[in-house]
């Protein structure tokens, strides 16, 4: 998976480089200038962004403004990566399509978390929208009478099926990425609760829904929806308690997930 960095800083991006290189199936391009990066990712499709926020020419926002007018580069994840975390600056640059903050001085293994997350959901996204984009006919999945209980199911095997273009590896490799990136998801969300930072929260959900709308789960989906309402409303009683039973809904997702999955997925 290709991934941008841009840091006008040059210790600064070899060192994002070398640590985002770290992970599995990834290449690293670093940009010093941030129009050197944005002809880039119009030339090509990144599947992750990682820009600083105080950068000559553009900053981390105006950055991403222009990178989100770029056609096909609406849902490319972008980490924010600065040290300024008042609240004007996280107002705008979630108005200007940031998917997700972190702020200087930051662990590296939560870089390598949170990144590994972002190009997990994004995945999930890549293949589900594959499948719709070739068009195969719903029809294809035909009905398995192992999978025709629904009762007391949040998963509708056979829809997910159809939805993913009745592709069985496929469902299983939809089922190993949210299995294996959702729960550093959910772990996000509450740790942005329990700070009342709204708008890391609802980057965190607009992410899980992208990849819950992967599955055919509407129940889950709609109280995703309702975190993601009363969090816009900076209600946090109404927020913790909309979250909470999403969070046990999506518990049982991945238990009924599990056995769809590559054998040894592990979240």
């Amino acid at each position: 998976m290709d991934i941008v960095i841009i840091d006008d800083e040059p210790v600064s991006l070899a060192v994002l480089k070398q640590l985002v290189g770290k992970l599995p199936d990834c290449d690293a391009q670093g940009f010093t200038l941030a129009p050197a990066a944005l002809a880039w990712c119009k030339a090509n499709d990144p599947d992750l962004v990682i820009v600083d926020y105080e950068m000559p020419n553009w900053n981390g926002v105006e950055f991403t403004q222009r990178l989100r007018a770029l056609p096909g580069r609406g849902d490319t994840p972008v980490l924010m990566v600065t040290v300024r975390a008042d609240r004007e600056v996280r107002n705008s640059a979630i108005q200007s399509g940031i998917t997700d903050f972190l702020y200087k001085p930051f662990d590296f293994s939560e870089l390598q978390n949170l990144a590994s997350t972002m190009l997990g959901l994004r995945a999930t996204k890549q293949l589900a929208d594959g499948a719709i984009l070739h068009g195969e006919d719903e029809s294809a999945a035909s009905a398995d009478p192992a999978q025709r209980d629904q009762a007391d199911r949040l998963l509708n095997v056979n829809m997910t099926r159809a939805r993913l273009g009745g592709d069985k590896k496929l469902v299983s490799q939809v089922a190993g990425i949210f299995i294996r990136t959702v729960p550093h998801v959910l772990t996000s969300i509450r740790a942005a609760l329990s700070n009342k930072d709204f708008e890391r929260v609802l980057g965190h959900v607009t992410s899980l829904k992208g990849a819950v709308a992967s599955l055919e789960a509407p129940e889950v989906f709609k109280f995703l929806a309702d975190v993601e309402t009363h969090a816009r409303a900076r209600d946090v009683a109404a927020t913790a308690a909309a979250f909470a039973v999403a969070n046990a809904l999506i518990g049982r997702l991945l238990t009924e997930l599990a056995p769809l999955a590559p054998q040894g997925t592990a979240s």
